[in-house]
C-alpha cells in the first residue's frame, strides 16, 4: 500500500499522539534532556531507517499533557498507515502513544491549524487528589465559583495579550483571537467538593498564556483580585499585574483543528 501522498520529495504523513507530560521537559527537543518530540524523532527513525524531523500543532511546556496534539513529517520511505501506528507503538514509552497515522496531501504542516483546544482541570475538594495529582491543580480556599464562570468572558474576542506572558519580548506581535473560553463543573468529588474545568479555543497561544489565564482567574474567585484589575493588567499589558501562573499539571491540549 503506498501513501495516497506520496511525490519525488517524499510522502506527507500527520501523527495524532496523546501523552503523560508528567516526565517530560516539554514537546520541544533539548540537550541532555527528556522531551515528546526526543522521542518520537527516535522511534521514527528506528522504524523508517532515516532521521526524521517533526513539525508539531502545538509545543507543550514541561509537564503539560496532550490527548489531541498533531504532528507531521516527511518521509522517503514506504509508508503504511497501520503498521506504522503499532511500529511506533511498541518503540514508543509507555507514557506516549499514537493514536493515528495518516498519509496527507503534500504541504500538509500540523502547525497551520486553524484552532487548539487547551483544557484545564481545578480540584476544588478538602481531599488531596492522590491518583489525579499528576492532572489537577488542587486550589486550598474557598473559591466562588460564580465569580469562576463569570470570569471566563474577559478572555475572549481579539486583542493583544502580552499580559497573559512572561515571554512578550519574544514576539513581534501578541494579538490574538480566543474564540471560545469557559468554565463548567466536571464531577462532585464525593464528600469533599468538586472538579471544574475550563475549555479555551483560538487559533494559536502565547507561551503560557492559558495558564495565566486560570491563574489569575482562580486569584479572582478567591478574592485576591477583582475583574477591574484584570481588565486593568490587559489594558497596561502588564504581565506582573495578572495573577499567578497555574501550574502545568493541570493543563491538556485536547482537540487541534485545520481548514478545508
Amino acid at each position: 500500500m503506498l501513501a495516497s501522498g506520496r511525490t519525488h520529495q517524499g510522502t506527507a504523513v500527520r501523527l495524532d499522539l496523546a501523552y503523560d507530560g508528567t516526565a517530560f521537559s516539554g514537546w520541544a527537543k533539548q540537550p541532555g534532556r527528556r522531551t515528546v518530540q526526543g522521542e518520537v524523532e527516535r522511534a521514527l527513525g528506528i522504524f523508517l531507517r532515516h532521521p526524521v524531523i517533526v513539525r508539531v500543532a502545538g509545543r507543550t511546556d514541561a509537564g503539560v499533557h496532550a490527548a489531541g496534539q498533531v504532528a507531521s513529517f516527511v518521509t522517503g520511505a514506504r509508508v503504511v498507515p497501520e503498521r506504522l501506528r503499532l511500529g511506533l507503538n511498541a518503540l514508543l514509552p509507555e507514557d506516549v502513544a499514537v493514536s493515528a497515522v495518516t498519509c496527507v496531501p503534500e504541504g500538509f504542516d500540523a502547525r497551520a491549524a486553524v484552532a487548539r483546544t487547551y483544557r484545564y482541570r481545578l480540584w476544588l475538594a478538602s481531599e488531596r487528589p492522590a491518583l489525579e495529582r499528576h492532572f489537577v491543580w488542587h486550589v486550598h480556599g474557598r473559591v466562588d465559583t460564580e465569580v469562576l464562570v463569570a470570569s471566563a468572558a474577559v478572555f475572549t474576542g481579539r486583542r493583544d495579550w502580552r499580559a497573559l506572558t512572561p515571554s512578550a519580548h519574544l514576539y513581534r506581535d501578541c494579538t490574538r483571537e480566543v474564540l471560545a473560553a469557559t468554565w463548567r463543573p466536571a464531577a462532585v468529588i464525593e464528600g469533599c467538593g468538586e472538579e471544574w474545568v475550563f475549555e479555551v479555543t483560538a487559533r494559536s497561544f502565547l507561551h503560557m498564556m492559558v495558564r495565566v489565564m486560570v491563574g489569575s482567574m482562580v486569584e479572582v474567585a478567591l478574592g485576591r483580585l477583582t475583574l477591574d484589575d484584570i481588565a486593568a493588567a490587559l489594558t497596561c499589558g502588564e504581565r506582573r499585574r495578572m495573577g499567578r501562573t497555574a501550574p502545568a499539571r493541570g493543563l491538556m491540549l485536547m482537540r487541534v483543528a485545520y481548514g478545508g
